[in-house]
């Protein structure tokens, strides 16, 4: 594993965790300047290595892990300004570890196909304490050949690998995933609503129901957050309307009609025009009173 060399860009909430996770596991990581300077100070103290640009980053190894917003950030790092394009050679890959757009991962990859790079997308699920434990589920897309080669680095981070099958069908499946949590999520903030609106104890609501047959992920995710009143940014409102934007757009494209995530989305955009689009998704049920 050591001589895999690991290039990372995007040190953000998810970002920092899984490249201290690849340094532990004994991979060399160099990563490109973060707009937040603590996640580069903290990977450097963690014996991790800072460049300026992609471009610089490029020569320096042989996966280059992204995780980033989206794929125009994507497309950004990739083929903008000191990107990474000009400096990749055959035998490298680029593994988009974001929830990106299926059709622009497939375009990114028929683009760098003649140079001999390859482009695997294997976007995650578990949120930043999957990220911190390395127990992500890592849905992944790509030819099998690419795949095997940076299988070691999935394994460090994840706890549940599946390929779904060429590249595109990882970021395909997140947005399937994403649909179910997210439109779950905003259920849910509708049936706190209901709670509070009839005098009952959001607190005893949400530990009754996590027994019930209305348990989920998402039910004790924000079972934890609303009594511990911790509604830091994990995963953005504005994320979370950019995914359920990526999933309608995939449906159209499919000919599905998706009536339940049109008004989950629906509900996003609300609480966008409310300025909450940097809060957490949980902060759809912030104004609850759960003492």
């Amino acid at each position: 594993m050591a001589t895999v060399r690991v290039g990372f860009i995007g040190l953000g909430a998810m970002g920092l965790p899984m490249a201290e996770r690849l340094l532990r596991a004994g991979f060399p990581v160099v990563a490109v300047r973060h707009r937040d300077h603590r996640g580069p100070t903290a990977l450097t103290a963690a014996g991790g290595r800072v460049v300026d640009t992609p471009a610089a980053l490029a020569p320096l190894v042989d996966v280059v892990v992204t995780m980033l917003p989206s794929s125009r950030e994507v497309e950004a790092v990739v083929t903008g300004e000191a990107g990474l394009e000009p400096d990749l050679r055959p035998g490298q890959v680029v593994l988009d570890m974001g929830t990106s757009d299926p059709a622009a991962t497939r375009a990114l990859a028929a683009r760098l196909a003649p140079r001999g790079v390859d482009v695997v997308d294997a976007p995650v699920s578990g949120g930043v304490r999957g990220a911190v434990d390395g127990t992500l589920l890592i849905m992944v897309g790509g030819a099998p050949a690419a795949v095997a080669r940076v299988r070691p680095i999935l394994e460090a981070l994840g706890s549940h690998l599946v390929h779904v099958g060429p590249v595109g069908a990882g970021h395909t499946l997140k947005l399937v995933n994403n649909h179910v949590a997210l439109t779950t999520m905003a259920v849910l903030a509708e049936a706190m609503a209901l709670v509070r609106a009839a005098g009952l104890s959001p607190t005893d609501a949400l530990q009754a129901l996590r027994h019930g047959s209305a348990d989920s992920a998402m039910l004790r995710a924000l079972a934890h957050r609303l009594q511990t009143r911790q509604f830091e940014p994990g995963f953005r409102i504005r994320l979370a309307h950019k995914d359920l934007t990526l999933v309608q757009r995939l449906a159209d494209a499919l000919g599905v009609s998706l009536r339940v995530g049109a008004s989950a989305r629906l509900i996003l955009e609300e609480a966008l025009a409310r300025g909450q689009g940097e809060r957490d998704i949980a902060a759809l049920a912030a104004d609850l009173d759960v003492s």
